[in-house]
Formats: structure tokens, C-alpha cells, sequence
């Protein structure tokens, strides 16, 4: 009962600071009660996002356990995101739906439950970008450091480094358990997450530790990883020894690298909005309507990243119609008849190439 008096009357004392005459009955309401269509428009988005983003990592995870191809220790990063966006979708989104329709009255009896959604927002949110962190060092590794690969990331080796990954996502979240961080129902995004007022310290901190430290990671991975295709891509195309098969593996991995840097710049457009405000709004004035687009557009990042392995990745979209060919009647045949038919002009090309070289 105290965890629900602090949390609450912290949140009167705010809005009472700002000149309003605010009860604990204003918190059975949405401020946005009387914008009905910002309320359709918030609240069909969030549905569509959900529905999106639980077809995309069902076909992502499926894909990476049925694709031989995907079937990779590397790719173990990926089943790990989409472990983090499920979560995100499942847990967090539904209760973001409740907040926007009732405002806090679900938690005024329940304050456990404001705690319990805070946690799994905030972890799966630091996972989420520990997850690209690793992916980017993944692909520095297989593309420059290859060597070393088969040695660092074993089967055993990277399934502790994904658990890692949740254990440094819990520890940046345990300051908001023991006092210098805090939870709360945010009235101006309308869900449940740690409290972005009591301590900019923490603010700070968390900004540091789960945003900025694995950017910083993440841009030097792909800057190497550029400077080292650019500078080896004329050397590998002239080596005699180089077995046409070994350049076909590392172009594959290349565009896979490719592919991950996309889906950490779709990232970071989805959530710089939102972080931004975390600095630039320590009086709490801006609307609440601009505070949910802007979270809004930091979690469809997590529905979002499944389309853009399917448009910018071809082993993905071919995994994605194994997993479905196995699940939908008629699927299978039109998947063979594709496969079949790309085989054959790949195999076409390949004729060619050779009969002009033989020229």
C-alpha cells in the first residue's frame, strides 16, 4: 500500500505543481478522454503494430529454427531480439492500450502490476539494443576477424553471451528497485516505466549504459567492417587462390551485415525522438499526445525489424516462405515452384559466366 501512496501522490504533487487542480479521481482518466480521434488514431496504430509484429518475429524465429541457412550461431542474436520484441508487443503494448483508454485506474489498486510492466519495458527495451550491440560484433568478427570466429562464438559460447545480454539489461534496471531510480504511470505516455523525473542521474545513466555506449560499439563495428570489404574487395576479386565458393560465403555475410546496419539505423530514427524527450522536457510541458507518438514509434521498432530482414535479405524471405509453406496448405508448392525456378536461373547465370570466361 506505501509502494502505491509514493507512486501516486508523487504523481498529484507534480501535476498540483503545475498550477492544477488535480485528485486522485483524474487519475481514473486518459487525457486524451476528450481527443477521440487522437485516441482511434493512437489505438488502431497500436493494434496494427501489435498484429504486425507478432506475425514478423513468429516468422523470424521460425524461420532461423526451420532454414538450414539461418540455422547459425550468429543468427542466435537475432531469435534473442525477437525474444525482446515479443515481449515488448505481448506485454507492454496491451497495457499501453489499457493506459490510453483508462488512464492509471487499473493501478491504483494493483501497484505491483505498474512495477512488474516498468520492468519488462525497460529490460526489453536495453535487451533490444544489447542485441544490436552484439550483432554488430558479430559481423566485425565473421567479416574481419574470421579466424577467430569458430573460437569465440561456439553453440555453448553464444547462448551464455544472449543470456548475458538480459542479465546487463536487469542490473541497468535494478537502480529503479533500490532507490535512485523509481517506476511510475507516466501520464504522458500513458503506460507504466521507470520515472523519467526523479533522478536525471539516473536518466543519464540509463541513456549511457543502453543507448549511447552500445551506439558507440555498433558505428565503430560497421565503420571497420566497411573500411575492410572496401579495401579487400579489389584483392579478393583478383586472388587466383580464392575458390569462387569462399567469395560467394563472405558476400553473403557482407550483405547480412548489411542487412543488421539497417535494422540499427531503423532503430535509431524509432527511438531518438523518444530519448530526446527524456532531456529536453524536464518540466514535464510538452503535450501528451507528442509523448505517445513518440514511444509509439520507439516500439514499432520492435514490429518493424522483421519486415526489414524480409525486404533487404534473401535467405530471410526464403526462410520465411519455408516456415510458412510448412503451416499453410498450397503454400508448399508455390515455395518449391519459386525455388525451383530461381535455382534455375541461377544455375543459368552461372553457365554463362563460365562459357565467357572459357572465352
Amino acid at each position: 500500500m506505501s509502494g502505491m501512496n509514493i507512486i501516486f501522490q508523487r504523481i498529484i504533487s507534480r501535476e498540483r505543481a503545475k498550477g492544477l487542480n488535480f485528485t486522485i479521481a483524474d487519475l481514473d482518466k486518459s487525457p486524451l478522454e476528450h481527443q477521440r480521434l487522437v485516441s482511434v488514431l493512437f489505438l488502431t496504430a497500436l493494434v496494427l503494430s501489435c498484429i504486425t509484429g507478432v506475425i514478423g518475429n513468429t516468422l523470424v524465429i521460425g524461420a532461423v529454427i526451420i532454414s538450414k541457412k539461418l540455422r547459425t550461431t550468429g543468427n542466435m542474436f537475432i531469435v534473442n531480439l525477437a525474444i525482446a520484441d515479443f515481449i515488448v508487443i505481448l506485454i507492454v503494448e496491451p497495457f499501453n492500450y489499457i493506459g490510453i483508454i483508462n488512464g492509471a485506474g487499473a493501478y491504483i489498486e494493483n501497484v505491483w502490476l505498474c512495477h512488474m510492466v516498468s520492468i519488462i519495458c525497460v529490460m526489453a527495451c536495453v535487451c533490444s539494443m544489447m542485441n544490436l550491440a552484439a550483432i554488430a560484433v558479430n559481423r566485425y568478427i565473421m567479416i574481419n576477424k574470421f579466424q577467430l570466429y569458430k573460437r569465440v562464438f561456439t553453440k555453448r559460447k553464444t547462448i551464455l553471451m544472449c543470456t548475458s545480454l538480459w542479465f546487463i539489461a536487469f542490473l541497468i534496471e535494478l537502480p529503479n528497485l533500490t532507490g535512485w531510480g523509481g517506476h511510475t504511470f507516466d501520464l504522458k505516455t500513458l503506460g507504466c516505466s521507470f520515472d523519467r523525473l526523479i533522478s536525471l542521474s539516473y536518466t543519464i545513466f540509463l541513456s549511457v549504459t543502453a543507448l549511447y555506449i552500445p551506439l558507440l560499439l555498433i558505428l565503430i563495428c560497421y565503420v571497420k567492417i566497411y573500411l575492410y570489404v572496401r579495401r579487400s574487395r579489389r584483392q579478393i576479386a583478383m586472388s587466383v587462390k580464392c575458390k569462387e565458393r569462399n567469395k560467394k560465403c563472405r558476400k553473403d555475410e557482407v550483405r547480412l551485415a548489411r542487412t543488421f546496419f539497417i535494422v540499427f539505423i531503423s532503430f535509431l530514427i524509432c527511438w531518438t525522438p523518444y530519448d530526446l524527450t527524456l532531456f529536453f522536457d524536464r518540466s514535464d510541458k510538452w503535450p501528451s499526445w507528442l509523448y505517445i507518438l513518440f514511444l509509439q514509434v520507439g516500439h514499432f521498432n520492435s514490429s518493424l525489424n522483421s519486415i526489414l530482414y524480409g525486404f533487404t535479405n534473401r535467405h530471410f524471405r526464403e526462410g520465411y516462405k519455408l516456415f510458412l509453406s510448412k503451416f499453410i496448405p498450397g503454400f508448399h508448392t508455390v515455395f518449391i515452384a519459386e525455388h525451383q525456378k530461381s535455382s534455375q536461373i541461377t544455375s543459368e547465370t552461372s553457365l554463362s559466366r563460365s562459357e565467357v570466361q572459357k572465352l
